[in-house]
């Protein structure tokens, strides 16, 4: 028997229920809570799918767009930015297959399907709306002159060829040319004027006249769309608003249970999980009754303890064909795609400190919609037709109406003339496309019906809303030659230095690091790497005086161990000192905080403290600088700071006595930390050659009143930042122990290479050391000469940036800028502190040597890699399945962002509200927004951010990466299904070739 056939009268279990939910869960993908905020695919549970089909399917299930609209593409093309090889190049990879009739002739010319397919997708040849017919052909004239978006060179062409044929047409060419031609596309499709309804020159097709008088309406019975639930049918149907009401409620509920402290009064029964919380208050809501549920009470009675049995109950109740649960299921997911997926998240997350207290799940969060579409849609039934709310009952209902009203209908006037229909979808596209085609009105007139047809044809087989993946390739295709010419050209240009550097610096890959890694190599003898930013060591984090257990490790890693950071040893004094002004500090907050929330205390509040805040209003809108300084002051005064240290030797206790993840080992074994040192090493190819210093340099930002903050931050480390990354890889280079075992391995770290731990603040470009007591006395001058050149790099980066940043000043001195960039991260009325990874489009993977002294504008993700050692491709294979993908999942999430702000990305900042402390609505009630705002990719109405596919780079032989991809369905999914461009850069004959979906490569040529 098949188990959705099951009487769930005797169902006990109801894990084919769950499955079910889950499977429907997969089109929804999950979010995570603003203050870890990872970047992600939104649609990544379509990765098995073509990218093209995949936004098709997350379009009709979400709504939300997958491409820029065509129009702005073609501005793109008018502008320049989008060139007509490159198009002509994107048609032939990723459009439409050839029909089997690939040219006609007319007259002396042969006409190719990819001539017409090329001026479809540039200038739109695109069916006339029949109401617009009349408007067209007589008030605007639009059969008398050229279309604004014609080519000049056409225009020219076609009135020189028109005064040379016609004398008579001298006066006014244009106009006498489109009036032949518009008659002579007529006459090509045998119709009559529409507007004088004069026959054309052909006498119409008797067989297909008569074919079109008789055609009739056949009745085609009425069935719920696949991609409606009842609710969103009837409102659609009818002019309802159930869906809308229902997210309301639903927005109120959730809202209210995963708040996480921001609410002065929490939910009640949180504890026993949503549903149950759900059903124990909602009987009290006053505002339920309002909903038009019949019999509300009695239902509330009746609801039973197990959201299972309740979800099943009221399916059954609206009789949605047990089949189409999944997909039904799924269409109420996205109704609300961003609170859904922040409760899938939740669901696929026990450990989270929230979950583990207030649980909740996809099924519980369906259960409760359910109960409110399968009430609201009974009564609604009920009061217009006096039918139960049944799924059947409606279908037999409007069956029924519709057979009647096709009976009564009165004949043809009520239907378009046939004639004027075909002048709208034939005459109307030819007459358009021949002036694109330069076609004299001769060679439209002497078309025969078959190859007027073809040319109709053809349009057809390549529909607007197929332009989208041809745009997008031509698009990419720019930007890959630009950056292939530069590379190409840059080779044996930096001079190669044999000579041991003052320091080398690992950087995270970041987009960010390219241009300050570029600015700092000016200053010297400076070696500089890319790594992915939590340096190899994915790990749960404890920071001192906090209770935040934080995973710094891309999203795509689990830790298995925790580092908890703690004060040196001698400060017992200090940490007193520090421990006591915190807890003033949480004792003030926490005052603060319920008194503002009291009905009464909150009326005192303003007039006692009013004008205490209202210095600090003035101070840190118009003083910003003094401001932070005074704050810097008051911290130092009440506590100070501690300096501590990261230990990450293994250890069986917690001697600090600090709470910890009992499911995580504390700390790493002297294995695991030489398997750590060793790992990172030999995968960026730092082997040999090692400064004094090896600068192992994490990122972080810093911003004002800005709930993204965590999007600016480290991606590889889960959104936070990524010196405690820095300290413990550091920390476990510096263990004599270490070294030993490495050198012992053939990785000899010379004695007087000390790795320094520090943190890149990107929107300061500030560069902040640690653990700077350990460093060696031998070291301090060149420690002293690091720091300078570090500055110098910085206000250089600054001024750089300055260029990119609106607003900011372009003309000033690198020392000017560098104070602007500080002054901009304390401005808490600045939507964009920085761009955070806004523009980028690719990932090199190789050696430094490739890039050396190229500018290449910020937008490249560069992880380091020697080809050479590496003969077998398990380094390579390490950076193509952990670091290339997050680089994938953060372009990702700016292309989607970018494409369709609103339903993919987070909108304007200008109406952003906090909610739940998990993210942010729209307004006063909306949906969580998933993605970046608006603010994030855009600059006014230009996209700062170009929405494109990453573009990965790497230098290695094309047999090996293939070998590697075939190994993985993960890159298989992302290259072959186009979700990622891949170019190989061959080390031994130094060319590029592209891998295609077919498994083969391209050979690319470019002109240097």
């Amino acid at each position: 028997m098949n188990r959705l056939e099951q009487d769930r009268s005797t169902v006990t279990n109801w894990k084919w229920l769950r499955e079910i939910v889950e499977e429907a869960c997969q089109p929804i993908g999950p979010y995570w809570p603003m203050k870890t905020f990872a970047y992600y695919n939104p649609i990544r549970d379509l990765e098995h799918l073509p990218f093209a089909r995949a936004i098709e399917e997350a379009n009709q299930l979400l709504g939300a767009k997958g491409f820029l609209p065509v129009e702005e593409y073609r501005q793109f093309f008018y502008q320049g930015r989008i060139t007509l090889p490159a198009l002509e190049r994107a048609l032939g990879r990723v459009g439409p297959p050839l029909p089997s009739r690939a040219t006609i002739r007319v007259g002396a010319r042969t006409i190719h399907v990819q001539d017409v397919w090329r001026i479809h997708a540039a200038y739109g040849i695109e069916i006339l709306p029949a109401v617009l017919l009349t408007w067209n052909l007589e008030l605007e004239g639009l059969t008398t002159r050229f279309r604004s978006d014609l080519p000049e060179d056409s225009r020219s062409s076609i009135i020189d060829r028109t005064i040379r044929e016609c004398e008579k047409c001298r006066h006014d060419p244009e106009s006498a040319y489109l009036h032949n031609l518009w008659k002579s596309s007529l006459a090509a499709c045998q119709l009559s004027d529409p507007v004088s309804g004069l026959p054309s020159f052909h006498a119409p097709d008797p067989s297909r006249s008569a074919h079109t008088s008789e055609r009739k309406t056949a009745f085609v019975p009425v069935d719920l769309p696949i991609d409606r639930t009842l609710g969103d049918w009837l409102d659609s149907e009818t002019g309802s608003v159930l869906v809308e009401t229902i997210n309301t409620h639903m927005i109120k509920w959730i809202g209210a249970f995963v708040d996480e402290g921001v609410a002065g009064w929490s939910m009640p029964s949180r504890n026993k999980g949503f549903y149950a919380a759900w059903k124990e208050l909602a009987e009290g809501d006053l505002s339920g009754r309002f909903l038009g549920i019949p019999d509300l009470q009695q239902k509330f009675g009746e609801l039973s303890e197990a959201p299972e049995e309740m979800l099943c109950k009221h399916l059954e109740d609206l009789k949605i064909p047990k089949e189409r649960w999944q997909s039904y299921l799924s269409r109420h997911l996205a109704q609300l795609p961003g609170w859904a997926g922040f409760i899938r998240w939740r669901s696929d997350h026990t450990g989270y400190p929230a979950q583990q207290h207030y649980p909740i799940d996809p099924l519980q969060y369906l259960a409760v919609r359910l109960f409110y579409e399968s009430g609201m849609v009974e009564g609604l039934c009920q009061r217009e037709w006096d039918i139960e709310g049944t799924l059947p009952a409606l279908l037999g209902y409007w069956n029924e109406q519709r057979q009647r009203e096709q009976a009564l209908s009165l004949p043809p006037y009520h239907v378009i003339d046939p004639n004027n229909h075909a002048v709208c979808h034939q005459a109307w596209r030819l007459f358009h496309l021949a002036q694109f085609l330069e076609l004299t009105p001769i060679e439209v007139h002497d078309l025969s019906y078959s190859d007027m047809s073809t040319l109709l044809e053809w349009l057809d087989l390549f529909p607007q809303s197929a332009h989208g993946p041809v745009w997008l390739e031509a698009y990419e295709d720019i930007y890959r030659e630009y950056l292939l010419r530069n590379i190409s050209g840059h080779q044996g240009v930096a001079p190669v230095n044999h000579e041991r550097p003052r320091a080398q610096g690992i950087f995270c890959i970041d987009a960010r690091s390219e241009s300050f890694r570029r600015h700092l190599e000016a200053q010297g003898s400076y070696e500089t790497l890319g790594y992915a930013g939590f340096f190899g060591v994915p790990m749960s984090h404890m920071a001192f005086d906090s209770h935040d257990h934080l995973a710094l490790c891309p999203i795509l890693l689990t830790p298995n161990a925790e580092v908890t950071e703690v004060p040196r040893v001698g400060q017992n004094d200090r940490v007193e000192d520090y421990l006591s002004g915190t807890r003033w500090h949480q004792l003030s907050h926490h005052l603060f905080h319920d008194l503002k929330h009291n009905p009464f205390a909150s009326c005192m509040l303003i007039d006692v403290l009013g004008m205490f805040f209202s210095v600090g209003l003035v101070g840190k809108t118009l003083f910003r600088g003094s401001f932070d300084a005074v704050k810097q002051w008051l911290h130092q005064w009440l506590g100070g700071t501690v300096a501590t240290q990261i230990p990450v030797e293994a250890s069986r206790g917690n001697e600090q006595g600090h709470a910890r993840l009992e499911t995580l080992a504390l700390g790493f074994t002297l294995l695991e930390q030489v398997a750590f040192v060793e790992g990172g090493l030999r995968v960026i190819g730092l082997t040999k050659n090692f400064g004094r210093f090896v600068m192992i340099c994490g990122h972080g930002s810093q911003s004002e009143n800005n709930p993204y903050y965590a999007a600016l931050d480290c991606g590889a480390c889960g959104g936070s930042h990524g010196d405690p990354n820095a300290r413990v890889f550091a920390a476990m280079a510096n263990n004599p122990e270490v070294r030993k075992i490495l050198s012992d391995r053939g990785l000899v770290i010379p004695e007087d290479t000390w790795f320094l731990p520090a943190k890149h603040n990107t929107t300061t470009d500030r560069v902040t050391m640690y653990d700077l007591v350990d460093v060696p006395a031998t070291h301090i001058e060149d420690l002293a000469q690091l720091v300078r050149d570090l500055e110098q790099a910085g206000t250089h980066q600054a001024l750089e940036r300055c260029q990119r940043i609106p607003g900011a000043p372009t003309t000033v001195s690198p020392s000017d800028a560098f104070k602007h960039v500080k002054q901009r991260s304390m401005d808490w009325a600045n939507s964009r502190p920085e761009w955070g990874l806004s523009g980028n489009a690719a990932f090199l993977i190789g050696r430094r040597a490739l890039t050396k002294g190229l500018d290449l504008d910020g937008r490249v993700f560069l992880h380091s890699y020697d080809p050479t050692p590496d003969s077998d491709g398990s380094l390579l294979e390490k950076i193509m399945t952990a670091p290339l993908i997050v680089g994938e999942l953060i372009n990702l999430t700016y292309y989607f962002s970018s494409v369709d702000p609103w339903a993919y990305g987070g909108g304007s900042k200008v109406i952003h509200n906090m909610v739940a402390g998990v993210g942010v609505m729209l307004g006063s009630q909306s949906d969580l927004q998933k993605g970046l705002p608006l603010q994030s990719v855009n600059d006014g109405a230009r996209h700062y951010h170009e929405p494109m596919r990453l573009l990965a780079i790497i230098e290695a032989p094309p047999d090996r990466i293939r070998s590697i991809i075939q190994k993985h369905a993960l890159l298989q999914h992302v290259f072959h299904n186009q979700w990622m461009n891949l170019i190989a850069f061959d080390p031994g004959p130094k060319n590029f070739s592209r891998y295609l979906s077919d498994l083969t490569w391209e050979p690319v040529t470019m002109n240097i």
